[in-house]
């Protein structure tokens, strides 16, 4: 299967499209945090790492934040809410399955190496109606998983499974049907009879994977080299998926390694770097954008340009927050453009002229498209924004074939 090269914007030219702002720390100690999972309802997020560490953040404000208390030794990998939010499973080192209860912040085991053996656990995901649980592991391992009245747990090899790690399992919302990423054996889809099916990508290291769309059934799988890859699943009979040759794009004009992907909004996923930096893939446009560009973070802060982004979470269209390995959480927002000294001025001229000012701004905006499209972004609604973004971006494009 061929992979198609996607060129995207110039290639030399920082192009980010939202500034870092507020930072918080979560800890004067380096945490290690691996990464972590939104709640269904999006108001708190659950961060975990290195000492089985847990941490439940608010998502609008993070300041508000908490340590769970837990005591383990083992590096927690990946964490999956249940759809009811009331809990979210965590999975990591040693076979370790843990149980997070939302209304009291606290942890039981939920399984351990009675289940899994010494598997290093690396991945889990609730299915669409909560009835199972995928957990995947090293070595290709796959499990379907879920709780048993009275406490038991019920935990089942998949068959079919390929030999080399499993990095990420994402289930479709509104249904049991999920896509699987692995180191080697490329992807997979589990049905909804838990049955297996390997479907392509053969070969490329996909480290992650996304559902971002609540309409569209499709998903993002990306590749530590720039790679990515669009499915299309097939709801009806999910074995007859698809992957095509322009279904994969290696990305060009970006600097780094893919490191995870998270939605941002609908439709919309983030896709970390390392160096730092993050990617905006548009699923409508089947296109890859520049979100924030690793320049433009060494200058908001080097030592923090220095490490490594975890997870990120939206707030709006173009906010959100950005989670580090170290604890570190800093706000990302639409960025202004270079005419923010003259919009400023005017903005003056409106508070002392009024009326005569306004008719000036028609004016001035009239006649100076960049001007214009600066007050779209900065007042307009959500879809006249993201024409305006969409727009500067092909002027940027075509300036960069100039």
């Amino acid at each position: 299967m061929g992979i198609f090269v996607l060129l995207s914007s110039p290639l030399a030219v920082a192009q980010s499209s939202v500034t870092m702002e507020s930072i918080v720390i979560l800890d004067e100690l380096d945490l290690g945090v691996v990464g972590a999972e939104a709640s269904p309802d999006g108001n708190s997020i659950l961060a975990y790492g290195a000492e089985s560490s847990i941490f439940v953040i608010e998502s609008d404000t993070p300041e508000n934040n908490s340590k769970v208390d837990f005591s383990g030794g083992e590096m927690l990998l990946d964490a999956s809410f249940h759809p009811s939010g009331n809990t979210a499973l965590l999975v990591g080192g040693g076979g370790q399955l843990l149980r997070f209860i939302s209304a009291n912040s606290t942890i039981e085991n939920a399984g351990g190496a009675s289940n899994f053996g010494d598997t290093e656990l690396k991945a889990v995901s609730w299915n669409g109606d909560g009835s199972w649980a995928y957990i995947g592991g090293e070595g290709g391992w796959i499990w379907k998983f879920r709780g048993l009245d009275g406490g038991g747990v019920e935990a089942i090899p998949l068959e079919n499974r390929g030999e080399s790690d499993v990095n990420a399992i994402s289930c479709l919302r509104g249904y049991n049907i999920c896509i699987v990423s692995s180191s080697v054996d490329g992807i997979g889809i589990i049905n909804q009879e838990h049955e297996l099916f390997w479907i392509g990508g053969y070969g490329n290291p996909w480290i992650d994977v996304t559902c971002p769309s609540s309409t569209s059934m499709e998903c993002v799988v990306i590749s530590s080299d720039l790679t990515i890859a669009r499915i299309r699943m097939n709801t009806e009979d999910p074995s007859k998926t698809t992957i095509y040759d322009n279904d994969i794009v290696q990305l060009q004009g970006f600097d780094g390694i893919m490191t995870g992907v998270e939605i941002q909004k609908d439709g919309v996923s983030l896709i970390s770097l390392a160096p730092f930096g993050l990617i905006e893939h548009d699923l409508e446009e089947s296109r890859s954008f520049h979100w924030l560009d690793n320049t433009d973070a060494v200058d908001f802060d080097a030592s923090i340009s220095g490490e490594r982004i975890v997870s990120t979470w939206g707030t709006g269209p173009y906010d959100g927050w950005i989670l580090t390995d170290s604890g570190t959480i800093v706000s990302f927002t639409m960025s202004s453009t270079e005419e923010g000294g003259t919009i400023l001025e005017i903005w003056i001229g409106v508070i002392i002229l009024g009326g005569t000012a306004l008719m000036i701004v028609s004016l001035l905006t009239s006649s100076s498209p960049r001007l214009s499209r600066w007050l779209t972004k900065r007042i307009g609604s959500e879809e006249e924004r993201k024409s305006v973004i969409r727009e500067e971006r092909r002027l940027s494009k075509k300036k960069g074939r100039a």
